[in-house]
């Protein structure tokens, strides 16, 4: 009976599955866009091996030419969140999270080209609900790729992230929610981490 355990024993340490990728601790920088629609510079945290803190920035200025002088309008588009990553393995992760998106403009001069009946409503939010993969190129280096649930509170003002697939379009003054939003292209991220 010891030996059939024994070899029961063997078989399973042989075939077991390889060991996760360690991301305990370790800190990320890169680009990323969010299903939202928040392009610019990401920064994650692993503060546990499954549970990552993520959060991305960007920051948008639009020279507006008025004949005589010229207008600049700022905006600033962030998101922070939690992702869960669910499924871990040596060369790849999948996710699940919640995060939450903003944008936030000065409007007032592009608002009077664009529409002039626009109210100076100039603040959107958005809640995802990302689905990702994240595939290790080196020890240091991730590609990733997400899809998800999209719930964006488009103001009066019209639409301030520029986000692709479902929920994205929605117009303004609503609330557009989108299953599967995101597409292949449009929500990559590339992340090295120290």
């Amino acid at each position: 009976m010891k030996s059939l355990l024994a070899a029961l024993a063997s078989v399973i340490a042989v075939t077991a599955p390889a060991h996760a990728k360690n991301m305990d601790g370790r800190f990320g920088v890169g680009l990323e866009q969010t299903l939202g629609g928040v392009t610019g510079l990401a920064v994650r945290y692993f503060a546990t091996e499954a549970l990552c803190i993520n959060g991305t920035i960007g920051i948008d200025i639009t020279a507006i030419d008025k004949g005589n002088r010229t207008d600049v309008e700022a905006g600033a588009l962030g998101s922070l969140g939690l992702a869960f990553h669910f499924a871990r393995g040596l060369h790849a992760h999948f996710s699940g999270g919640l995060r939450l998106t903003l944008a936030y403009r000065s409007l007032d001069a592009f608002q009077a080209i664009v529409d002039p009946t626009a109210t100076d409503s100039n603040l959107q939010f958005a809640i995802e609900i990302p689905l990702g993969i994240e595939i290790w190129l080196a020890d240091n280096v991730s590609f990733g790729a997400a899809t998800g649930v999209l719930i964006n509170f488009v103001p009066s003002s019209g639409a301030q992230l520029d986000g692709t697939g479902a929920g994205t379009d929605a117009p303004a003054g609503s609330v557009g929610i989108g299953i599967g939003a995101g597409s292949i292209l449009a929500t990559l991220s590339l992340i090295y981490y120290f």
